[in-house]
C-alpha cells in the first residue's frame, strides 16, 4: 500500500505526518507493507510506482478531493513509473463518508463551545480547489451540504484558496460575525497556519475586528485522530475480500477496480 500525498518537502510537517501515519498503519495491519510516496518531496509518486512496478500496489490518496492531484497528476506519473499501471488507486480520504462524519463531530463541538458562550457562529469550510478541474471542490461542497443536514440551524458556507468563492471574498463578507472554521486541508504547510488565520482576522470595512474568541479554527486533517482509519477505510474498498474468500489476486483487485461500476463514492479510476 503507498500513501500518496502532495507534501510540502522532505523534512516538513506534512511529509513527517505521513510517515508517521505509514507507521502506524504497519502496527495495525502487519501482513501489509506501508510506504509512502509525494509530489513534493521523496519518494516521488514515481519512484514509489517504479519501485513496486508489476507488484499491484494499493495508493490511497491522503488527500481531501477527488480533484487535480488525485485525478490527473497522481494516475500520470504512477503510470511513468509503471507503464504496465499495475497499481490500484483507492478513493481520496476525503470522498469517504467516515470523513464525513468525523468532521461533523469535530464541528458539533466547536458549536457546543461557542453556543454557551453565547455565540451563534457560522461554519465556514476552506478547501483548497483548482480552475483546472472542475470536480476539485466537490468533496467540499458535498461536506457542506451534509454538515447543512446534520446543523440545520446553522448557517454552513465553503469557501477555497484558489477557485471560487475564494477565502478572502468570504471572509469579508462575514464582518466580524463568529464563525467556525473546518479546513478541508491536509495541513503542515501554510495554508492553514497562515493563510486562513490572515483571511479571517484582516480588519473589515471600518476598521471593525473579529474579537479572538469568536473565531475557532479546527485541526487539519493530519492532525485528526481518526486519519488511520480512514486510511484503512479507503484500502479495504478494494481490497475488501468477497464473502466465503480469505483474499483477492491483484489482477482481480485491478477487474474490480476497472469496472464500469465505481467502487466508492470520489473513486478515481485507472485509464
Amino acid at each position: 500500500m503507498i500513501l500518496a500525498a502532495h507534501g510540502a518537502g522532505d523534512g516538513s510537517e506534512a511529509n513527517r505526518s505521513v510517515v508517521w501515519l505509514a507507521e502506524s498503519l504497519r502496527a495495525r495491519r502487519p501482513g501489509v507493507h506501508f510506504g509512502c510516496a509525494f509530489w513534493s518531496g521523496t519518494p516521488t509518486f514515481r519512484e514509489a510506482a517504479r519501485s513496486l512496478c508489476g507488484r499491484s500496489p494499493v495508493v490511497v490518496p491522503i488527500i481531501s478531493s477527488d480533484g487535480y492531484y488525485a485525478r490527473i497528476r497522481l494516475p500520470e506519473e504512477l503510470a511513468k513509473g509503471d507503464p504496465s499501471r499495475s497499481f490500484v488507486i483507492a478513493p481520496p480520504i476525503g470522498t469517504l463518508p467516515a470523513f464525513a462524519r468525523a468532521l461533523e463531530t469535530r464541528v458539533g463541538g466547536a458549536l457546543a463551545g461557542m453556543n454557551r458562550r453565547g455565540l451563534s457562529p457560522i461554519v465556514l469550510l476552506v478547501g483548497h480547489g483548482t480552475t483546472r478541474v472542475r470536480s476539485s471542490g466537490d468533496a467540499t461542497r458535498s461536506v457542506r451540504d451534509e454538515l447543512a443536514i446534520t446543523f440545520p440551524r446553522t448557517e454552513i458556507l465553503a469557501a477555497f484558496l484558489d477557485e471560487s468563492p475564494r477565502l478572502a471574498e468570504v471572509a469579508e463578507s462575514l464582518g466580524d460575525r463568529p464563525v467556525v472554521v473546518a479546513p478541508m486541508l491536509l495541513g503542515g504547510g501554510p495554508h492553514v497556519l497562515v493563510d486562513i488565520k490572515t483571511a479571517l482576522n484582516a480588519p473589515r470595512k471600518g476598521g471593525a475586528r473579529r474579537e479572538a474568541d469568536a473565531l475557532t479554527i479546527l485541526p487539519p486533517i493530519l492532525k485528526w485522530p481518526e486519519l488511520p482509519s480512514l486510511a484503512l477505510a479507503a484500502l479495504d474498498l478494494v481490497t475488501r475480500p468477497p464473502s466465503g474468500r480469505e483474499t483477492r489476486e491483484p489482477r482481480e483487485i485491478l477487474d474490480a477496480v476497472r469496472s464500469p461500476a465505481p467502487v466508492g463514492a470520489g473513486y478515481t479510476e485507472v485509464p
